[in-house]
């Protein structure tokens, strides 16, 4: 026997602000704290996208976190909330120290369309943005120069790139290499849990910033049978150093199965194998 579980106040008194929308966004700047949370998924999930606009305007907290609300594709919203940090940047002025540029950008475990990203690429809050996390984003269907173009809004200035667990195939990295090529304050760069070749591993050596890299055992290191082959991956390993000495800079380079989906570390299953190593010279 299901139990109905009536919506509390605080949901009716959303709902209600958001049947005039223009009566919503005037109210904003009485509404309490507590309430803008609420409001926004109400918003959010309702296709309000002129309150979206005004709430990432006026909100008032310091982060705005939206991939947990992404499990379905919201174009329109995503536009919205974009739009309504465009506005805020524009200002020039706001109680919360957004007068400069957006510098971290985390979407992820959601699904977004080529759109979305091609809307993202457009907006001017991006253009020295200095982390990207993408992961969990799948864009395996997506064409390369979607990415590309991202990319090379952000090539500047972008130092932290995550593409963990994205579908990414090895001709969409193989696409992308040139404008990565580009990104010159990159430091960290990862692609875990995506199917890869050897070939593409170590792609980025020619970054002279990038100290951190994160790949997945490489297809040659997998058995038949689809399991890790130990003497495959000390092969790996010996092929990787002799890129990192002829590189003659230090550098770090993780390969794992797999991030921890709880606090990012690796769990890998003790029986296989698992590679990192560090380069340091002297």
């Amino acid at each position: 026997m299901s139990v109905w579980n009536p919506p509390r106040l605080l949901d009716l008194a959303g709902m209600s602000l958001l049947k005039d929308e223009a009566l919503a966004i005037s109210a904003l700047e009485f509404l309490p704290t507590e309430l803008f949370p609420a409001l926004f998924m109400e918003a959010f999930y309702g296709n309000h996208s002129e309150t979206l606009k005004a709430m990432v305007q006026a909100w008032p907290f310091v982060r705005l976190p939206l991939g947990g609300l992404m499990q379905m594709s919201h174009v329109g919203t995503l536009q919205a909330v974009l739009d309504g940090l465009d506005v805020l940047l524009a200002q020039k002025a706001h109680p919360r120290c957004l007068s400069t540029p957006l510098e971290n950008l985390a979407i992820s475990h959601c699904l977004l369309t080529e759109s979305d990203l091609t809307h993202l690429s457009r907006c001017p809050s991006i253009s020295q943005l200095k982390g990207l996390d993408l992961s969990g984003v799948t864009m395996t269907d997506f064409s390369p120069d979607v990415l590309q173009g991202l990319l090379e809004k952000v090539a500047a200035t972008l130092q932290e790139l995550d593409l963990e667990l994205c579908g990414i195939t090895e001709s969409q990295l193989e696409a992308i290499l040139p404008v990565l090529s580009r990104c010159w304050e990159l430091t960290s760069f990862s692609v875990r849990g995506n199917l890869l070749s050897m070939k593409v591993l170590g792609c980025t050596t020619g970054l002279p910033s990038l100290c951190q890299e994160f790949y997945p055992p490489p297809r040659e290191s997998y058995s038949s049978r689809g399991a890790l082959h130990p003497g495959r991956l000390a092969q790996v390993r010996a092929e990787l150093l002799e890129i990192l000495r002829a590189l003659g800079r230090p550098r770090i380079i993780w390969i794992s199965t797999s991030p921890c989906p709880h606090c990012g570390g690796d769990t890998p299953n003790y029986s296989e194998p698992i590679l990192c190593f560090e380069l340091i010279l002297l």
